[in-house]
């Protein structure tokens, strides 16, 4: 329980209105609305508000939770102390056109960046499977981006964040100017930070950054092509990338874009119907003489696969879809909740994983063709994000059971296989943490001991005791 006398500090800080305390008035940050709470939601203005609360947590040793997700696991409910909402911070400081950059704070979305970006003939990368609105937080957590084919992680510079105690930390190049002027910094000159990333913020929580932006290009086009099965669905894909012929590339199961694109249960199902089993999709951009060539290449090379091409109607479906951030609560809308799989392999293993985690949903009682995939190319093809969806009922004890039992063994037997889970969570970074190495936990642990010695900051969010 937080103290009366913290709370009342707290108000004078944020102002009374950003405090806000009961299940009722905390109900929209959780998967489902808890029966009761002793959390504390705060909303500060700015980095001068942010550092006074962590300051003020620090001196009281009150605990700290960070918003990293639109809807937060309900087990945190029961927590106490503090939840960090950095949803009023949402200040967009620069869009700089001339190089590329903008400097946003971290509670601006996605939508509004990529608005202001269009004004200033650029973009975003957008993200694919995304768990929060936030850009900042959605590059610091490694989502994987519709563009990852043609671009590295990270999407961002450098990020300022608040340490447990107040303190601020500035990674990057931008700790060498007068702007990153800094409790901590970074040695041996401007390095960035890959600590913070995907680290449920127990080591501080980003709030300002740097991320990258990519110019509208001359022109652009979408092509389609249907397939029976997935691995000529792949191999077009890794092709296409390995001979940098495409912006974005992915390669989806009828189930997957059906969800993705549909706004009902209803729709997805007609829409469903229509689809091939396998669809890749592939982008080209660039000056017209070139995105014609690419076409004509690619076009050969899907006819050698024996691809069917697709036109029309779901090439403009496909082609909006591409212009919006994913989000993967957006597909709730299809059972009321959206599990979702992923992990990393490369593209001749991937989708023979696929079709063992398909086995596996169907052993517990799945249907085949219910799981949603999607196969996602990294960097030109050297490895393939793999994502599979599993739809339920959060109210069915049966379908909660059916779909713990999946995700459980599903991950076991992609680790087994030594496929590279990313950004593990409860259950599954238990797996993962069992498998490392002790060396590389003895340094998460250092590290926050440094950082954080009296442990306040999201303690046990990443690791069970830390």
């Amino acid at each position: 329980m937080v103290a009366a006398d913290i709370i009342r500090e707290l108000e004078e800080i944020v102002g009374k209105g950003n405090v806000l305390r009961g299940a009722s008035a905390l109900a929209g940050y959780f998967e489902d609305a808890p029966k009761e709470t002793n959390l504390v939601a705060v909303r500060p203005a700015d980095e001068f508000d942010l550092g006074e609360v962590a300051g003020l947590a620090s001196r009281s040793r009150t605990p700290m939770y960070s918003v990293r997700r639109e809807k937060m696991e309900t087990s945190l409910a029961s927590s106490d102390g503090l939840l960090i909402d950095l949803g009023r911070m949402d200040g967009i400081k620069e869009i700089d056109r001339r190089n590329l950059m903008a400097h946003i704070y971290g509670g601006v979305t996605y939508e509004r960046l990529q608005e202001e970006c269009l004004k200033k003939d650029c973009k975003l990368l957008l993200p694919a499977a995304a768990r929060s609105r936030s850009v900042l937080r959605s590059y610091i957590d490694r989502d994987v981006l519709n563009g990852n084919a043609v671009y590295r992680f990270p999407n961002l510079s450098i990020f300022h964040a608040v340490l447990a105690d107040g303190r601020i930390w500035v990674s990057g190049s931008q700790q060498m100017t007068s702007e990153g002027i800094a409790d901590f910094r970074e040695d041996q000159g401007p390095q960035f930070s890959l600590f913070f990333g995907a680290s449920e913020d127990i080591f501080g929580i980003p709030f300002y950054g740097i991320v990258y932006t990519y110019p509208l290009r001359e022109e652009r086009r979408l092509l389609l092509f249907g397939f029976d099965q997935a691995e000529p669905a792949s191999r077009l894909a890794y092709k296409v990338n390995r001979d940098e012929h495409c912006f974005e590339c992915i390669t989806a199961n009828a189930r997957y874009l059906s969800a993705l694109l549909a706004k009902n249960a209803g729709e997805a199902e007609e829409l469903r119907g229509k689809l091939p089993p396998w669809i890749t999709a592939i982008s080209l951009e660039h000056h017209v003489e070139l995105v014609d060539l690419w076409e004509k290449y690619v076009r050969q090379d899907a006819d050698a696969l024996g691809a069917k091409p697709i036109d029309g109607e779901l090439v403009e479906l496909v082609d909006k879809k591409f212009h919006e951030p994913w989000y993967i609560f957006d597909r709730d809308y299809l059972r009321g909740r959206t599990s979702v799989i992923d992990h990393y392999d490369f593209y001749g293993r991937a989708p023979g994983l696929l079709a063992r985690v398909r086995e596996v949903a169907k052993a517990k009682g799945y249907a085949e063709d219910e799981v949603g995939q999607v196969m996602i190319p990294v960097y030109f093809g050297a490895s393939c994000y793999c994502e599979s969806d599993l739809y339920y009922d959060p109210k069915s004890e049966g379908d909660l059971e059916k779909v713990t039992a999946v995700r459980s063994e599903a991950y076991r037997m992609l680790l087994d296989e030594k496929s590279f889970v990313d950004r593990p969570r409860g259950e599954v970074a238990r797996m993962v943490y069992e498998r490392v190495d002790e060396g590389f936990l003895k340094v998460l642990k250092t590290f926050k001991n440094i950082v954080d010695p009296d442990g306040i900051l999201n303690p046990e969010q990443l690791l069970e005791g830390v």
